[in-house]
Order: C-alpha cells, then structure tokens, then sequence
C-alpha cells in the first residue's frame, strides 16, 4: 500500500461529531471495581465503567498505568483477582478468551498473532469460528460437504478485505506486508469472528502516519456502523478524532472519564498524562 501524505486536520471534539450509539440504550459492557493484583503489585485497582453499544471508547494513561492490564482482564488473557466483567449481562470474569468470544467480545493485540506463512485470505478464513473444513471430520468428508459454507466465508473476507483497503493484497503472504497493513490484517481476523464489540490494544504503534490515519479511519467507519470499540492507544490525536469518551488511568487506578476536550483542562488529569502534549 503506497503511503499517501495526509493533510494536517484539527481534531473534531465529542461533542461536534455525528452521535454514535443507541440512545438511552444499556450498556454492553459493564466493568465492576475491577482488580488485578500480581504478588504485591497492584496493576488494576477497582477500576469501573460502562460502556454502551455503538460507542468508542478510549482507555489511556501513561506507561504503566495499568490500561492493557485491564484491556488483559476484560477480554479474559488476565484473571482479575476481583471484581466483574458483564459483557450482554453475562459476568466474563476470568472465563478464557474463547469463552468471550463466543459471547462476541473479540480482542486484537499490539503484536499481532496473524500467520506470516499464510495469505491475508487464508487468515481471514482460519479466524471464522467453526467453519466446516477446519475440522477433522470436514476435511475426511470433503469439499461437496464445506465447500458452499467455506465459498460464503470467501466471499465475505473479499467484503472486510475491501472495507480495510487489503483487497489488493488477498493473495499475498502476510509476512511480506508492512506493520501497519499487518495490523489491518488483524483486524480484519477480529472481523470475520462477528464481534460486537472490539478491544483493541494500541492499534496504531509503530506504524506510519499514512497507515495509522488509514486504520483510524477504518475503525471510524466500523464504529459509524455500530460496532462498539474499547481501544487503548497512545496517539491522543486519533483518541480525539475516534472516540466518543475517554477514561483515564495513572497507577493502576481509574482517575477520569468523560471527553477528552474536557479533560485536558483537569489538574489531575494534567499532571498524570496530557501535560505538555
């Protein structure tokens, strides 16, 4: 993907951009006194806060203030030593990660866990949840049995492929492609799973400004069509531009919530994370 310079634009508040979600409708995740203790390290503490469907949300904070440690927690990689994670009402505290996914909550991760040695098609496909010829049985049957199934899957990775602007690249191996198109792939992994909501861990780290402007507007247009996001990242500009609200965390503790124009003008806030950004 050739890298395309972007034109400086000022960030568009909260408050000045379409509303997202469903008005007055019940969260879908509901984070309560949340808390992740390792030996007499207290890497989350009691951290709470709801998010609603259709709505990005961004967790930040400075180095070692606990966020992906919580984003850990949430999606079921740490177990929490207490506290509840209700994602659609059901408590996914400490249940596995494939627990959680099943329920819909899919992660992506700051190294991604795509495979160098297959195509960017073949990843989207091998991340679909129980596609016929993934199993021992569906490949002893035969391609007559799965093939029509495998054939739609196809057809949709084709859909996600050219959502993400990868639909070019189907056929080429992921280790040849670049970090930021690599992170694409992932999320495009995240997508074929059927998530209704994301957690992303640092999705724009390492990667060009023209990429990372490409996957923040990618997640814009996912969000826009009601996906709901939780992401922890760093670059506050695409925070600003992506998500509805933010919550704030230094120390392990949850220490604001609200949106980021807000904040930038409390002390607290300041001192732990924004001064002088």
């Amino acid at each position: 993907m050739p890298d395309k310079p972007v034109a400086p634009q000022q960030p568009v508040s909260a408050a000045e951009r379409p509303a997202s979600g469903r008005q007055g409708a019940a969260p879908v995740l509901r984070v309560a006194e949340l808390t992740v203790r390792f030996g007499g390290v207290v890497a989350v503490d009691n951290v709470s806060f709801a998010v609603e469907p259709g709505v990005a949300v961004g967790l930040i904070g400075p180095n070692g203030a606990g966020k992906s440690t919580a984003l850990k927690a949430i999606g079921g990689e740490v177990k929490p030593t207490s506290g509840a994670v209700f994602f659609d009402e059901v408590d996914l505290a400490g249940r596995p990660p494939h627990v959680a996914a099943r329920h819909g909550l899919i992660r992506t991760f700051q190294l991604g866990g795509e495979f160098g040695r297959l195509t960017v098609m073949e990843n989207l496909l091998v991340a679909v949840p129980g596609l016929r010829g993934q199993t021992i049985w569906g490949a002893l049957a035969g391609k007559r049995w799965w093939g029509a199934a495998q054939q739609a899957e196809v057809r949709r990775a084709q859909e996600v492929l050219s959502r993400l602007d990868l639909r070019h690249k189907d056929n080429e191996y992921v280790r040849d492609l670049s970090g930021g198109q690599r992170k694409l792939v992932e999320i495009g992994r995240a997508l074929m799973a059927r998530p209704k909501m994301l957690l992303l861990d640092e999705p724009m780290a390492g990667v060009n400004r023209s990429l990372a402007r490409h996957i923040e507007e990618a997640l814009t247009a996912l969000r826009n069509d009601g996906l709901t996001l939780l992401l922890v990242e760093h670059e506050l500009g695409s925070v600003e531009r992506l998500c509805d609200r933010v919550i704030v965390m230094a120390q392990g503790r949850q220490i604001a919530d609200g949106d980021i124009g807000q904040l930038r003008s409390r002390q607290e806030v300041l001192s732990a994370y924004l001064g002088g950004r």
